[in-house]
């Protein structure tokens, strides 16, 4: 069986991967057969894996982050992709972005009648949004106004997880939440610290990137947002990195690019200041940590911690 989980909501796609996750070892409690593997790795390491013959009589669920990313590894998978479906065994595919209706191996799942099961998370619509955000202060025990939710959802945008992150924050300051105390307690210059960040690791400052990341904990922030953030930022010059490659003029490389001015203009400064193969190794690296963290295989902190140490 496929599984595919994708969409630019990745906290709810996290939680639908550590919900099959934990699901899938309440059954199978041995731990031997649930298998992660980085994008470097191959369909034949995929392959073998299902192919080794355990003690236990279990299924194998075999995670693999970022496919669609690597042409070499969808190919691969294009061919092989009809005896995985029909396999007993799980194999997940965890996107943290969008895949284009276009892609061949997207539309070749998508034909498929059986042994394929695809989920796309997109954002949710602001109804469904501000309903979502009520729902998660209720289950803290903490009453919140709608003019409160309203501005949570404008500052958090399509980022699910600075908004659970505000959430966290604003359930421990007070048990009744009103637009003014969203005013005096959310930050917005989040994404600008973690320039700084991704910064910093460029020039291999590994203790200014650790006191950046100190004052972000200690400011609250969840270590899972931090991942969120640093894959963001990641994805983001690994898409200005693939543009440059084409000798594209800034505007149509801004453009193509779909990023916000701003964004494109800092992303674009600091790309420069990794080689393509630093820049591949890291966001492969973060996407192993951050797999890890989503689904319990190490403290989401040491992870942060572990990460910088690598870059």
């Amino acid at each position: 069986m496929i599984i595919l989980l994708y969409g630019k909501d990745t906290y709810r796609s996290g939680e639908k991967l550590r919900e099959i996750v934990a699901n899938y070892q309440k059954k199978h409690q041995s731990g031997l057969n649930l298998k992660f593997f980085s994008v470097e790795d191959s369909l034949e390491d995929l392959n073998n894996c299902r192919k080794q013959v355990s003690i236990f009589d279990e299924k194998k669920l075999m995670v693999i982050k970022e496919v669609f990313r690597e042409e070499r590894i969808k190919k691969e998978i294009l061919e092989k992709h009809q005896e995985m479906a029909e396999s007993e065994d799980i194999f997940l595919f965890y996107e943290e972005t969008d895949i284009k209706k276009t892609d061949k191996l997207f539309k070749k799942l998508n034909e498929s009648k059986t042994g394929v099961m695809i989920q796309e998370f997109a954002p949710l619509p602001s109804k469904k949004l501000f309903n979502w955000i009520e729902k998660e202060f209720l289950q803290r025990g903490v009453k919140v106004s709608r003019e409160a939710v309203a501005y949570i959802a404008q500052v958090g945008g399509e980022d699910m997880w600075k908004i659970k992150n505000e959430i966290e924050k604003l359930s421990l300051y007070k048990k009744e939440i009103k637009k003014e105390d969203v005013s005096f307690m959310v930050k917005t210059d989040a994404q600008t610290d973690i320039f700084k960040t991704v910064d910093a690791v460029a020039r291999k400052e590994e203790e200014k990137a650790l006191l950046l990341l100190y004052d972000h904990l200690k400011k609250g922030d969840s270590p899972f947002y931090l991942f969120s953030m640093l894959g963001y930022q990641f994805r983001n010059l690994l898409t200005v990195s693939d543009l440059l490659k084409r000798n594209l003029p800034y505007k149509e490389a801004e453009k193509r690019s779909g990023l916000h001015p701003f964004v494109f203009k800092k992303s674009y400064e600091q790309v420069k200041k990794f080689s393509p193969e630093k820049l591949k190794e890291i966001y492969y690296n973060l996407c192993e940590m951050d797999l890890k963290t989503k689904t319990g295989q190490i403290d989401p902190v040491l992870a942060l911690h572990l990460f910088l140490f690598n870059c």
